[in-house]
């Protein structure tokens, strides 16, 4: 099986991105690793990204999306952790689509940022994305049922 989990915060331990992003690497036991990874994605046939989008979108997040061409990622699922569920797919699916890469399915989690809380994913919003990522390796490899 050729897949790997990511995840991105502005908080340099994970924030809740990194809970996500832990869960699926055990469901899936495979390699979990924060962006910018220590090493690169080499043919995977699916990456799954869980992010926070807080405001605009950190350089090195966007230059390691940038990275991934269909040399490394073939499809992608993104995860993202904001305040409306929906700032960052967008501007995503454009460098994706313009390397090729298939965005085959978005989730976006409301998690609200408070003006001085940090945002805090609830447990039905983590068995959401742990479901949501199970559907669509199942769909896609044989090994996962």
């Amino acid at each position: 099986m050729k897949l790997q989990t990511f995840f991105f915060s502005k908080d340099e331990r994970g924030g809740q991105a990194r809970l996500i992003g832990e869960q699926l690497g055990d469901l899936f036991k495979c390699k979990c690793d924060q962006i910018p990874p220590a090493y690169q994605c080499n043919r995977e046939k699916l990456v799954i990204i869980t992010y926070e989008k807080y405001g605009k979108l950190q350089k090195k997040f966007t230059e390691f999306i940038e990275s991934l061409t269909t040399e490394k990622v073939l499809n992608v699922a993104l995860i993202e952790l904001s305040n409306n569920g929906n700032e960052g797919f967008g501007d995503l699916e454009a460098i994706f689509d313009k390397n090729g890469v298939k965005v085959v399915e978005t989730l976006g989690l409301k998690v609200k940022k408070g003006l001085f809380s940090s945002p805090k994913v609830t447990d039905e919003q983590i068995k959401e994305a742990v479901d949501f990522a199970h559907r669509i390796a199942a769909s896609m490899f044989d090994s996962i049922n």
